[in-house]
């Protein structure tokens, strides 16, 4: 049996989601049209999960990548390079923070506004400290769980030696949701939507992965989350000798939010441009430090036959 491409079963769970889902008012005051668990699965050997019925910058992906798994934190390694998507939040917590008017989201003010911002976390340390911190997200919590000792727990170090011996464990676990740091990541990010995934080495030298993701934007956070973890599962392969195969991605809370209507009908209607599109696929550079899933960098990744459709630009609910 044929398996439908990634693209394909992305796009049936747009659909899913429009025709089956319920509406839901949500935390941001947008409101949501959902369901509850889905599931994709998409073969790597086949082609690499970068949507082509909108483009999604590969850069930005691999940028927000490397950040996690270096267990970094702070807002100014990705705004260095060009990575804007976690600004809203840190942004808005800053603006509270200092009794300031928030002006309406994508007005001239808060663009004037958020500009100034971000200069300063380039190039102010004590500000880049105090209001550039995203709190314990992600990557710290990969790489330094908090056990009482100043470095942690290097929950994916631990993994990545362990497929790089061989292991066949159902044990290479990766969390990023700890209860009690979840209000702290809550200041000035998101607690982690893509929460948890799993590893798993097979007998003949193939490494899969499953992602469970709490909670999917579907329209603006999932073509990003398919290509990131798809990316990581690549990256880890390439470290541990093994060949990258299943990217399984499960989903608690799937939603397409209000105000992404038009933008997913728009998505839509371009499925038909799909029909004979080869898929992309992925390189790494061959000069990079290959011993530590954390020493690759955005540059080392490259994409190929990569011929999307124009952007479809959504606000993002905050």
């Amino acid at each position: 049996m044929t398996t439908k491409s990634y693209e394909h079963q992305y796009l049936d769970l747009l659909r899913r989601i429009r025709d089956e889902g319920e509406n839901n008012d949500d935390r941001t005051g947008v409101g949501t049209r959902g369901i509850m668990g889905a599931q994709m699965r998409y073969d790597l050997r086949e082609g690499f999960p970068l949507l082509q019925t909108k483009r999604v910058p590969l850069g930005i992906v691999a940028t927000e990548l490397c950040w996690m798994l270096q267990g970094r934190r702070d807002l100014r390694y990705l705004v260095e390079r060009g990575c804007n998507i976690w600004n809203e939040w840190p942004f808005t917590n800053y603006l509270r923070a200092t009794n300031q008017f928030a002006p309406p989201q994508g007005s001239d003010e808060w663009r004037g506004k958020m500009a100034d911002y971000v200069e300063r976390i380039k190039t102010d340390d004590d500000f880049s400290d105090t209001f550039g911190d995203l709190g314990p997200v992600y990557g710290y919590q990969w790489r330094h769980w908090p056990n009482g000792t100043e470095q942690g727990i290097d929950q994916l170090g631990e993994v990545q030696e362990q497929i790089k011996r061989g292991s066949n464990s159902r044990r290479l676990v990766v969390s990023a949701w700890n209860p009690a740091d979840t209000e702290a990541m809550a200041v000035a990010g998101l607690p982690p939507c893509h929460m948890m995934y799993q590893f798993k080495r097979w007998p003949d030298g193939s490494l899969d992965m499953g992602l469970y993701q709490r909670s999917a934007d579907m329209f603006l956070g999932v073509p990003f989350n398919m290509a990131q973890y798809a990316l990581l599962l690549t990256m880890m392969a390439e470290v541990t000798g093994t060949t990258p195969r299943y990217f399984t991605h499960s989903f608690g809370d799937a939603h397409i939010y209000n105000n992404h209507v038009e933008q997913v009908e728009e998505q839509l209607s371009r499925e038909h441009w799909l029909e004979n599109r080869a898929l992309p696929t992925i390189e790494l550079s061959p000069y990079a430090e290959t011993d530590d899933v954390g020493h690759f960098e955005p540059l080392d990744v490259t994409v190929q036959r990569y011929l999307p459709l124009a952007t479809i630009k959504a606000p993002v609910a905050i």
